[in-house]
């Protein structure tokens, strides 16, 4: 197995180890985790067919050359990636607005 093909299993690996955390951690304000990581993953679902038709296109331009695995298996390490920053950003701002909107009320009695 290449070293991208074994970097793109682990990044799979991590990806359901990470939706399954996000599962089974069902607490917080706002957002719930488990619809965060189900937006997470639409969004992920469309950004990946995006960049796998765009790795096509574009990388060839610049000299790059790969098979049809090689950019699946670059698409999932991307993925595992993005996911994660997706789910901790939507996490932080829901956790943001929820502690702002607390500190309003407080101040406002």
């Amino acid at each position: 197995m290449s070293l991208l093909a074994t970097l793109g299993v682990v990044s799979m690996v991590f990806v359901v180890a990470f939706t399954a955390r996000s599962y089974s951690n069902n607490t917080g304000p706002g957002q719930t985790p488990r619809g965060a990581i189900i937006e997470a993953w639409m969004n992920i679902a469309i950004g990946f067919a995006v960049n796998y038709l765009a790795n096509w296109l574009v990388l060839p331009m610049v000299g790059a050359s790969f098979t049809a695995a090689e950019n699946f298996w670059l698409g999932w390490v991307y993925t595992s990636i993005s996911i994660v920053r997706q789910y901790a950003i939507r996490r932080y701002w829901n956790n943001f607005i929820h502690n702002t909107a607390q500190r309003l009320a407080h101040s406002t009695k």
